[in-house]
């Protein structure tokens, strides 16, 4: 079946709010996985060249209005017991904001550890729709 128009992949009965959540539920995980693992230390400039380089692939996806990445440099050791010592992007530093809009829809998510559930929690804030 030749590519004219995505939609035809998915489910006729998904509304265009459910598209749009499915639609930023992508974003947030691709920008979680890609993340984690990266080799960081405590150091602005490394951290600000990963949150904006992060922030800049996201924001080619489709759908992506803004993309907001917030690496949480108080958590990242900055102790090296080696010279091949260094700390790794995880769930437990990320914050990031991304909103996407899907015709007339608009979702707000983020990613943010929550202390409580002990959890890296993938989650909508808002969902607007637009008239």
């Amino acid at each position: 079946m030749p590519l004219t128009d995505e939609r035809s992949f998915f489910d006729p009965n998904l509304s265009i709010r459910e598209r749009a959540c499915f639609e930023v539920g992508i974003k947030l995980g691709a920008l979680y996985h890609i993340l984690c693992g990266i080799p960081i230390r405590s150091d602005s400039a490394v951290i600000e060249s990963i949150e904006k380089g992060i922030e800049a692939a996201i924001s080619c996806q489709p759908y992506v209005k803004f993309v907001k990445i917030d690496i949480d440099k108080t958590k990242i050791s900055g102790d090296k017991s080696t010279e091949f010592d260094y700390d790794e992007v995880t769930g437990k530093i990320i914050n990031a904001k991304v909103i996407i809009e899907f015709e007339s829809v608009e979702v707000t998510a983020f990613i943010k550890w929550i202390d409580t559930l002990k959890y890296p929690l993938m989650y909508i804030e808002t969902i607007k729709v637009k008239d």
